[in-house]
């Protein structure tokens, strides 16, 4: 087995009780310990592998040591993954990916001229994302094509998300009004790779969305304190509240919310000021949700 794609294995391995405790070494310990780690066991249920920069056993690798995936023979042996999240692969052969019945979610790298076809054989896939360092061949996309239209999230397909936001010009600021109509317009079911990460793939497919004007009209109130929300949970399932992923910095395209009377934003002062003028001159009231808190909070005794 690749070295990296047994790493990649182990990565994920959470009740492993020996991957969990060399994982905590430092890392001059973790390069010495390399071929060691190697010969750790995958559990015979593993789920899930991930290979990326930021892995814990990345630090593993001894300098100089390439850190891509190039094979996937021997991951057959593993009938129960579910989800292979492989940034940091180059693989020209997907054929050990059909011996894999459960397989939903890829993120896998290839060659230009690698032979997609395998991934036609995987009936559970529910999102796919093909990196590529040059231009996939026509026929690699004639798979992806074909995957999309069985149903499959396809992230190679997907737009660019603060071209998408039209007609907001944050993509933070049209989550919120997602968020505002969760229950009147339809949003499409998000996957994750990374439950730990702000996902691209699903924001630019939230920004998907269109939003019908009468829809937009029916927005008179929108609050959004930066996270936390349930959209944003769509974006970064597990959030823990921290970063500023998930503020608005613009209202670019806000007045196509025609009946917007009352608009709450933490923190208000990521926000243009000149902005933040012109809603007010429409007799739009604009507070921070905390502002907006203390003037209803009763008196102190």
């Amino acid at each position: 087995m690749d070295p990296c794609l047994r790493l990649a294995l182990l990565e994920s391995d959470f009740l492993n009780d020996a991957v969990a405790e060399i994982r905590e070494r430092p890392v001059d310990e973790l390069k010495a310990r390399y071929a060691e780690v190697l010969t750790l066991e995958v559990s015979a249920d593993a789920d899930r592998a991930c290979w990326t920069d930021e892995a814990d056993l990345w630090d593993a690798l001894p300098d100089g040591v390439d850190g891509t995936i190039r094979s996937l023979a021997g991951i057959e042996g593993f009938l129960g993954l579910r989800n292979l999240y492989l940034r940091e692969s180059e693989v020209g052969d997907l054929g050990p990916l059909t011996a894999l019945p459960e397989l939903e979610l890829l993120w896998l790298g290839v060659p230009p001229d690698v032979d997609l076809a395998p991934l036609l054989v995987c009936d559970r896939l529910k999102r796919v994302r093909i990196g590529c360092a040059g231009v996939l061949h026509p026929a690699g996309h004639e798979v992806l094509a074909a995957l999309a239209g069985r149903g499959v999230q396809v992230d190679n397909f997907l737009p660019d998300p603060v071209e998408a936001a039209a007609p907001f010009g944050d993509p933070i600021l049209k989550l919120a009004v997602l968020d505002r109509l969760l229950h009147s317009v339809e949003l499409p079911p998000t996957y994750f790779f990374d439950a730990f990460e702000f996902d691209e793939g699903n924001l630019a497919r939230l920004m998907a969305v269109a939003i019908p004007q009468a829809e937009l009209d029916t927005v008179e109130s929108l609050s959004w304190i930066g996270g936390g929300h349930d959209t944003a949970h769509m974006v970064w399932e597990q959030w823990d509240g921290e970063s500023d992923e998930f503020c608005i910095r613009s209202l670019a395209g806000v007045e196509a919310l025609r009946n917007l009377r009352d608009l709450k934003v933490t923190p208000l002062a990521l926000l243009p000021e000149h902005q933040i003028a012109q809603l007010r001159a429409r007799g739009v009231t604009v507070s921070e949700l905390d502002e907006a808190a203390s003037r209803t909070r009763p008196p102190t005794l």
